[in-house]
């Protein structure tokens, strides 16, 4: 088994592609690749839309799905993770997470020492959802990282420090590689309802209370409101659903029959 688990790590290929020159000296690392209730990648990605920030690399890995997505006017690219940079920050962000453990681990892996080679990071700070049976419109931002001072500060900003638990995925192991390089890191998991999860529908108001955090720590100030609208009519949506369940579950138990 480790001999084939060796075989398949040097089949894989990662590669990063630097489309502009970036300077990554005391800026954070944003992170948000799809996961449940796609929390972590609707915060990374309303934070960087709103941002003023640009592309400066690419990064390809056979741990991405073979797939060539097609676009407006026939124009098609693989399936590939993102670095943009806002000036004050840099965001990494993908259409999917690589498709493997041994490839998520590669993909954390390279993208660090891609921006621990251009200079020092001021910390990693990835995004993901913990899900909960029940929520309120009040959503609760947990925290876990590899530095205590880092968490201090993300506590400060709201986050409620985790005791247990396992966080997979991108958004998990790359805090955990950059303490492998020597980089602050934690990650922001806002509570998510499982409804929302079991229906693989977006959780807007988790991501909302991931962003209120993420902009506490950062020194942004964003406009969040537009995304009310977007968790009413998905909490409207499950709930409607989840009723008309209740109900066909209803009939099909039928009325109690009394035996005398």
């Amino acid at each position: 088994m480790p001999h084939q688990l060796s075989k398949l790590v040097d089949l894989m290929v990662t590669r990063v592609k630097i489309l502009k020159d970036f300077d990554v000296d005391d800026k954070p690392l944003i992170v948000g690749l799809p996961g449940m209730g796609r929390v972590g990648f609707i915060a990374t990605n309303f934070l960087r839309s709103n941002s003023d920030s640009n592309l400066v690399a690419e990064i390809y890995s056979t741990s991405f799905p073979p797939h060539l997505v097609v676009g407006k006017d026939g124009i098609s690219e693989l399936f590939i993770g993102k670095v943009y940079d806002s000036g004050n920050a840099l965001f990494f962000t993908a259409d999917t997470q690589p498709q493997s453990p041994e490839g998520q681990n590669e993909v954390c892996d390279v993208l660090l020492k891609t921006m621990i080679d251009r200079g020092k990071l001021k910390s990693v700070i990835s995004t993901a959802a913990f899900v909960v049976p029940e929520v309120s419109d009040s959503r609760a931002t947990y925290v876990a990282g590899n530095d205590p001072s880092l968490i201090k500060e993300l506590k400060e900003a709201g986050g409620i420090p985790l005791n247990e638990g396992v966080i997979m995925g991108v958004n998990g192991a790359i805090v955990g590689w950059a303490k492998y390089y020597g980089v602050k890191g934690a990650v922001l998991l806002g509570e998510t309802w499982s409804a929302i999860v079991e229906f693989d529908e977006p959780d807007y108001r988790a991501a909302k209370a991931v962003i209120n955090t993420l902009t506490k720590y950062l020194g942004f100030r964003i406009d969040v409101s537009k995304l009310d609208a977007l968790a009413i009519e998905v909490e409207s949506k499950i709930a409607n659903a989840l009723t008309k369940l209740a109900k066909a579950a209803s009939t099909e138990k039928g009325p109690r029959k009394e035996v005398l």
